[in-house]
């Protein structure tokens, strides 16, 4: 038999996939754990029973689709906004807002239903929060005060159009550019008008007076119709055809209400509706968007394709562009993703136009209108790739990222430059993809994110060395922690026994949790359990919120929930002095107690009032909720030595010195470890907290791995700084 001491002096790199237990060649390997469920490691490399949960509020079992928001309105102000089916909860500090609006409700009304909440999206920019989702006119939720609150649709100054059903004409009159480039005028000559009362109409077509100045088949088309009184007065459109001998002009698009005999109609070269059409020169040069009405016969335009020169364009020789249409409508869907980027507000992907993206004009964030494409007018891009890139998310950095189905692009901007129509150059940078529905966050100036099969968690930064984006896969270790992804949170570092953390809320109801410390390259994950399945993360400003599903009576509810570093139970409410506490929100579930820092009997929380009555009265200090495992156990032992690997050789542990710090209750390996001292009344107290090295021998049994589990048997607090252990080795 030989004797071996090891040591592990951190635990740094956190619960280790299953797929790298034979890698014992990696540095990796030895500070690592095989299962480290409900602890989180700390920057120093202990690691630290995880904080409870403080019940916050129950939802109970009408809602099972949630989402929450955190928005920040001042230094003082800053809240988690609940939505469910066409609800918004607003809480400040964990404390529910109550009549809000003055309506006698706890909740404001919204639009959103529960089939938009998995792929909501949403952005913030002082007092207003923009609310997004391709099937959900997009709203804005403005805080008026703690308990008043507007959500309503955005009055947009301009929307964007597009040709989803292009049609071209060729007008049978001559126009002439002012200019052959930049901002001009279009005046139209040898037009032919007409105007009077019609002598009927239908769906699409209108019948014009039987005196028509229209003589020859088509004369008009191309033209404006405007019914200007009667049935269907105040639509304009556009002339596709006309019948001389009938006197019949067909119309695109259809009437939303047919003229009839007896509406007042008149046609004309331009109308006002011309705005962001475009005319084509056939078979040469020029181009050119219509961007302001000046009369009949005069339009402003902006040239994307200069002329030849300043002649007149005879008819036949060009042609207009119509059937454009406002990008966003309810028949086209809404934008799907949003970002605040250098004084522009910008939209991403709708379900009609999936990989283009729009920006507002300068400091006019509701104003979409390109005009004449100055510096500060609103911009546009599609993606175009060998690939559908079907856009998920845009975050503000930078440059403004773009990360779509397909793979992540950036807006380049060289030299810190502003972006403008000119420069709006989407560029691509890899081509991972990112997961629909799934929320982005910045850590440390990188953009994580879950990969689009759910199966990774990426980290998306630029490197200097390369002047270009790349990605690091943050969960190649711990892959088996990765569950399809349905939510994702980012906690920053408020101290310097924390580190920043990660919290991933996955599908089948647990949470994977990275504590990362970017300056040492430790990315160190664990796993979250609790008495349920965590559904939903957020955290505002340093508070993370869950949504938890539990079952209470048979049935699941589901309940708002933060953890608390005072706390070692979740589900809890906790007070001072008291005799007794009362848990509704956990009727007939069994539930621990800790009254002045000592671990009473379990007891079953009863039906009405639900209370239940402390063995004795707290004097300073109560916290009652739910239990939850700690199980923090080493990788199988495999000493470097010389004569080669250890494994399937028999290994029994003897003695095991684990230092701890500030902690009350552990197992090792099934044994408990004392912690309190013995003297007068000390089962009346609670247990001490102690710091130092905690020592325990005559472990029996012998296998082929030499692990240590740590568990604990009650909910006490628990920081483990590192691992001695003797151990016996041989056949």
């Amino acid at each position: 038999m030989t004797r071996i001491v090891q040591y592990q002096t951190n635990f740094s790199v956190g619960e280790l996939d299953p797929l790298l237990k034979a890698r014992t060649d990696l540095q990796q390997y030895q500070n690592a754990l095989e299962k480290a469920t409900n602890v989180y490691v700390q920057p120093q490399g202990g690691i630290k029973r995880r904080d409870g949960l403080r019940f916050v509020h129950s939802f109970g079992g009408s809602f099972t689709a949630f989402k929450i928001i955190p928005f920040e309105y001042s230094t003082t102000d800053s809240y988690a906004l609940v939505f469910v089916h066409q609800r918004m909860y607003i809480f400040k500090g964990g404390v529910l807002q109550t009549n809000i609006n003055g309506s006698g409700n706890d909740y404001a009304t919204t639009p959103i239903t529960a089939a938009m909440i998995d792929e909501l999206n949403y952005t913030q920019a002082v007092d207003t929060l923009i609310l997004v989702h391709e099937d959900l006119e997009t709203q804005r939720v403005v805080r008026n005060s703690d308990t008043s609150w507007t959500v309503a649709a955005i009055p947009f100054t301009f929307v964007p159009k597009y040709a989803y059903a292009l049609d071209t004409h060729t007008p049978q009159f001559t126009i002439t550019p002012s200019e052959i480039e930049g901002n001009i005028t279009l005046t139209a000559t040898s037009v032919t008008t007409d105007n009077g009362t019609a002598q009927g109409g239908s769906s699409n077509t209108i019948t014009l007076k039987s005196a028509s100045s229209f003589t020859s088949n088509d004369q008009c088309s191309g033209m404006f119709v405007e019914i200007t009184a009667g049935t269907g007065a105040g639509q304009t459109r556009h002339i596709e055809s006309y019948v001389a001998s009938t006197k019949v002009a067909t119309v695109y698009p259809a009437w939303d209400t047919a003229p009839t005999s007896g509406s007042s109609y008149d046609i004309k070269a331009f109308k006002p509706a011309a705005v962001d059409e475009y005319i084509n020169v056939l078979n040469g040069f020029g181009r050119a968007r219509y961007t302001e009405y000046v009369s009949d016969t005069v339009m402003k335009a902006y040239v994307e394709i200069p002329f030849f020169d300043t002649d007149a364009i005879a008819s036949g020789n060009w042609e207009s562009e119509h059937g454009y249409e406002p990008t966003w409508s309810a028949t086209r869907g809404y934008p799907r993703s949003a970002a605040f980027h250098e004084g522009r507000l910008y939209f991403g992907g709708s379900k009609s136009r999936p990989n283009t993206v729009w920006g507002s004009r300068v400091i006019d964030y509701f104003n979409f209108n390109p005009g004449s494409s100055l510096d500060d007018d609103a911009v546009e891009a599609t993606i175009n790739t060998n690939q559908l890139n079907v856009i998920t998310h845009l975050v503000p950095g930078p440059d403004l990222q773009i990360f779509t189905t397909g793979g992540e692009f950036v807006v380049s901007q060289a030299a810190n430059t502003p972006i403008t129509p000119t420069s709006f150059l989407v560029k691509p940078q890899t081509r991972l993809g990112s997961k629909p529905g799934v929320p982005m966050d910045d850590l440390n100036g990188a953009t994580v994110f879950v990969q689009r099969q759910g199966r990774a968690l990426i980290s998306f930064q630029f490197q200097d060395t390369t002047a270009s984006y790349s990605t690091q896969a943050l969960s190649v270790l711990s892959s088996h922690l990765i569950k399809i992804p349905v939510d994702l949170a980012a906690r920053r570092a408020t101290s310097t026994d924390e580190t920043d953390r990660l919290f991933l809320v996955n599908s089948d109801g647990t949470m994977a949790v990275y504590s990362i410390l970017a300056a040492q390259n430790v990315i160190a994950p664990s796993e979250f359990t609790t008495d349920g399945s965590f559904i939903r993360v957020a955290v505002e400003l340093d508070s993370v919120y869950v949504i938890v599903k539990r079952v209470v009576n048979g049935a699941d509810v589901y309940h708002l929930e933060r953890f608390d570093s005072t706390l070692t139970v979740d589900s809890a409410v906790s007070g001072g002095a008291a005799s007794t506490a009362t848990l509704s929100h956990l009727q007939g579930k069994t539930v621990q107690i800790i009254r002045d820092g000592i671990v009473e009997p379990q007891q079953t929380i009863p039906a009405s009032p639900y209370t239940i009555t402390f063995e004795r009265a707290a004097t300073s200090s109560h916290q009652v909720g739910l239990g939850y495992n700690i199980e923090i156990r080493t990788m199988p032992a495999e000493p470097r030595l010389a004569q080669g690997t250890l494994l399937g050789t028999k290994k029994r542990i003897l003695q095991v010195d684990a230092v701890v710090y500030e902690s009350q209750n552990m197992s090792l390996n099934g044994k408990l470890v004392p912690f309190r001292n013995f003297g007068v009344g000390v089962l009346d107290s609670a247990i001490e907290e102690y710091t130092g090295t905690k020592t325990v021998s005559g472990l029996l049994g012998f296998d082929k791995t030499g692990q240590i589990t740590i568990s604990q048997t009650a909910p006490l607090k628990l920081t483990v700084l590192g691992l001695e252990y003797r151990m016996s080795v041989g056949d």
